[in-house]
């Protein structure tokens, strides 16, 4: 392994060892966290499939995100890659759903237009049609959606990464994402407000208004999930809209990797789910649980 893949197993080894009660979390992810770095670096490298978008400081300063997430740049070559590097590497991590897994993947290989039209319902948020395909392939539509969402997400980091630049220091303080307006997948928390980190494409940018970054609700949270002991990392849920966020204190896991840190909230964000709260919808360590 190369010295990234070194840091990046000391991080889920340091927080297996810190963190004993997210280990049934974090184990599933482990092979998969390994194989998606170096599947981005290569994407990144590859070069963006079209051209840079251009960054208009007056359409961000009314809120317009770069490119929207309805928008993103599809490229089946890399679709495919990241298939054929994930697949089993998922099937594998996730033993309760790994005969759906498998049955996708065989008709990833048997229908060429499979990957692309599954991942494209999921993008366009076309859930009814992402059901019917699921129910189609003989398979739970959630487990679909899991895995399409697997595929999606090395590329989507790969773009967030080519095109994030273009709106850094430039006015931004919404609660969605400015390079593709997706909703935030957790926050690091310092005393200036909150780093937010986009659920789909991984970008990074400055909240530091006090109100839901959903719903634009002023005020306290309400419900706020905790284990006892680990106070730094928590879960708040808008008492309007439901929407909640997980989020960590800046001084809690110092120098772990953040997407590592962020699965130390998976245990209270499952809380939340069965407590009937709503979580952002592309976020990767939102697993299906059986």
């Amino acid at each position: 392994m190369v010295d990234s893949d070194v840091a990046l197993a000391d991080d889920i080894e340091r927080l297996r060892r810190e963190r004993p009660h997210v280990r049934a979390f974090l184990d599933p992810f482990m092979g998969l966290l390994l194989a998606r770095r170096p599947l981005v670096d290569a994407l990144v490298l590859a070069g963006p499939p079209l051209p840079l978008p251009q960054a208009d400081p007056a359409r961000l300063g009314q809120g317009a995100c770069l490119e929207p997430r309805d928008e993103f740049p599809l490229d089946r070559v890399a679709l495919r890659r990241s298939f054929e590097t994930l697949h089993l590497v998922v099937a594998a991590a996730f033993r309760n759903n790994r005969a759906d897994l498998l049955n996708l993947s065989q008709v990833a290989d048997q229908e060429p237009e499979f990957l692309s039209e599954a991942v494209g319902h999921l993008l366009a948020d076309r859930r009814s049609a992402l059901v019917g395909l699921g129910h189609s392939c003989g398979v739970d539509p959630r487990v679909l959606g899991f895995w399409c969402v697997q595929l999606i997400t090395p590329l989507a980091m790969a773009r967030g990464r080519q095109i994030g630049g273009l709106v850094a220091g430039l006015a931004w303080n919404r609660g969605y994402c400015p390079v593709c307006g997706s909703w935030p997948g957790y926050a690091v928390r310092d005393g200036d407000g909150l780093e937010m980190t986009c659920s789909f494409c991984a970008a990074s940018w400055r909240f530091t208004r006090h109100e839901c970054p959903y719903c634009e609700a002023p005020g306290p949270s309400g419900q706020v999930y905790v284990v006892p002991g680990q106070e730094a990392e928590r879960v708040r849920v808008c008492r309007r809209c439901n929407h909640f966020l997980g989020e960590f204190a800046a001084e809690s896991l110092p120098g772990l990797t953040s997407e590592v840190a962020a699965l130390a909230l998976a245990p209270l964000e499952l809380l939340a789910r069965q407590h009937g709260h709503a979580p952002a919808t592309m976020d990767w360590r939102q697993m299906v649980w059986t």
